[in-house]
């Protein structure tokens, strides 16, 4: 499958072009040519003359709005406008200021799009990594089911096998399919461009760490950076307590005679790989399985039973691994989008770091995969207008973000 691009090459506008299609959508307090860059810079203000100090005048102007349809005239010249405080312009690598004074002016750089050659783009690579990661998630799925307990407790027939490797796969590649259908959604609704996703296969026992997509065009304010970010793992996290349950009801409980006749051993005597359980895990088990289990391949709650829990179970442990990776607070993640939507510029770092530091504690695996998932940067650069504040309906919405993260994070360390 290939998509066809049309490049039409338009004749390039000049700083008065950009200064009057500027002067449309807000009050110029000074124009001119940043040296260096050359990149046209604006002092702007609402057109009205509001001050953003004044909560009651900004109530009645919308600029939001404003600025969207400056977006929408400048996409068609392939520039991009920056609307930033005065003294808060993180654009340029090295001059990352934080503002000490409010003002009511603001600062509006248009930065040239980056040039795309004229070509036909394929979706080959997209397509090779799902494939490629179909074949690590059953290859991870057939690793989990040739445990030794796994083959003396369940229906080891060739038919049952397959089934059940099959529907760990679908399970697996279900949680991480809605996640992105999540993200590509809210782009689609925000008119955001973006890639198809790219799985990422993993070595067994996860089998994949997820699935990313490249947005091509920045989000515009902060209601959308908010929704891009939050609506992927909402999704995902609703699958995976589909999941969950579903392996839940499928999970058999053992007697102590029957696990001694099966493998010789008591069940205190029965070691399971140890998973630390997540939150969601804990809180399903008091009323699916009425226990405590410590673990999450094999549940030992002491007396005379042991459960054995489902494969089905533990892809859903997979989508909170998964979930919970990506919501955290840091870089350019889900959590580092919804972060620096919620708490802006000034804010977003400290509580990258905070969130880093907590999860170092809890889960040092985790914390060093977050990093290598961010990329080892806390920075970034938030929508095009970061002076719009989030809408009060997402404020409230955040709290799903909270709650999330909170029930997806494993507790405990790993040991493989």
């Amino acid at each position: 499958m290939e998509e066809y691009y049309e490049w039409e090459e338009k004749e390039p506008l000049t700083f008065e072009d950009f200064k009057r299609i500027v002067g449309k959508y807000f009050k110029i307090i000074k124009s001119y040519i940043a040296p260096g860059t050359g990149i046209p810079t604006f002092t702007v203000q609402p057109l009205e003359g509001v001050s953003p100090e004044s909560k009651k005048e900004w109530a009645k102007y919308d600029l939001k709005q404003r600025f969207n349809e400056l977006v929408e005239e400048l996409d068609e010249h392939e520039h991009y406008p920056f609307l930033r405080r005065q003294g808060a312009f993180p654009l340029l690598r090295g001059q990352r200021q934080i503002p000490t004074v409010k003002s009511d002016e603001m600062i509006l750089r248009l930065l040239p799009k980056k040039k795309e050659e004229p070509k036909i783009r394929k979706i080959s690579i997209n397509a090779l990594l799902f494939i490629i990661t179909i074949g690590t998630v059953m290859g991870a799925g057939i690793y989990l089911l040739l445990s030794d307990l796994y083959v003396t407790f369940f229906n080891t027939s060739a038919v049952f096998f397959y089934f059940l490797i099959l529907g760990y796969t679908i399970a697996i590649l279900g949680v991480i399919g809605i996640h992105e259908l999540g993200h590509i959604t809210a782009c689609r609704i925000h008119k955001i461009k973006s890639s198809y996703p790219y799985f990422i296969p993993f070595i067994p026992p996860l089998g994949t760490m997820g699935a990313v997509i490249i947005q091509k065009s920045p989000p515009k304010n902060k209601d959308e950076l908010f929704d891009v970010g939050l609506t992927g793992p909402l999704f995902g996290f609703l699958v995976t307590i589909v999941v969950t349950i579903i392996g839940y009801m499928l999970t058999i409980a053992f007697t102590n005679a029957q696990v001694f006749t099966a493998t010789g051993y008591t069940i205190e005597q029965l070691s399971g790989t140890q998973f630390p359980d997540p939150l969601l895990f804990r809180i399903l088990e008091q009323f699916m399985l009425q226990s405590f289990p410590y673990n999450v391949y094999i549940t030992a709650p002491g007396g005379s039973m042991v459960y054995m829990l489902h494969i089905i179970a533990f892809a859903g442990w997979i989508g909170c691994f998964v979930t919970g990776l990506n919501l955290f607070p840091i870089g350019q993640l889900d959590g580092g989008h919804v972060s620096r939507a919620v708490f802006g510029d000034r804010y977003y770092r400290i509580v990258s770091w905070i969130a880093f530091l907590g999860m170092l504690l809890i889960n040092w695996l985790m914390a060093f995969l977050v990093l290598i998932l961010s990329r080892f940067s806390f920075d970034h650069p938030g929508p095009l207008n970061d002076i719009s504040p989030l809408s009060t309906s997402r404020k409230l919405a955040s709290a799903s973000f909270f709650v999330v993260l909170l029930l997806t994070v494993p507790m405990g360390s790993f040991w493989f």
